[in-house]
């Protein structure tokens, strides 16, 4: 039987709308975000579309790490808001993990949602979603949990701090 996932969530406010929010992170770069913590959780450095685009439920891409490392993320949902006044999401599967992550989890899986709040704000959730290799539950909870919370709350401050640059 394989281990439950081990859940982790930051949570952001933008002073902006769902669109203008999903559509300045959902594509950005994520070497740009993504930078890495404390020497010990990788940055992204490099990525690797499957196909033509990546902005479609069934496109995926390989992720490189500056560990030399990589995984795969294969978009599950994919829904940009409707209007100013409605929620998107961005939803992908984590696979195929190389380098030390390989010994501890087997995927993982990651959502985004752009909830609007009070007019002209918008409501981040990052949840990401670890299932440990068996027996591992307790190293991702107690040794890679705490570092990992941090470093989700250091790259939501970059999330808003991008859409705050990227304001007219």
């Amino acid at each position: 039987m394989q281990p439950k996932p081990v859940l982790f969530t930051a949570v952001g406010v933008s002073f902006s709308e769902p669109q203008f929010a999903f559509d300045v992170i959902v594509p950005r770069d994520d070497s740009t975000l993504f930078t890495g913590y404390l020497g010990v959780l990788p940055a992204v450095v490099g990525l690797e579309n499957h196909g033509e685009t990546y902005g479609a439920a069934g496109d995926s891409r390989t992720v490189f790490l500056s560990d030399g490392g990589s995984f795969r993320e294969q978009i599950v949902r994919y829904e940009r808001p409707a209007e100013p006044s409605a929620a998107g999401h961005f939803d992908y599967d984590v696979t195929q993990f190389t380098g030390v992550l390989s010994h501890i989890v087997s995927d993982a899986s990651a959502r985004w949602s752009y909830a609007p709040g009070t007019p002209g704000r918008t409501h981040i959730t990052w949840s990401y979603a670890y299932r440990p290799l068996p027996g591992r539950t307790l190293l991702v909870r107690r040794v890679i949990g705490p570092l990992w919370r941090r470093y989700m709350r250091r790259s939501m401050l970059a999330v808003l701090a991008a859409i705050v640059a990227e304001r007219p």
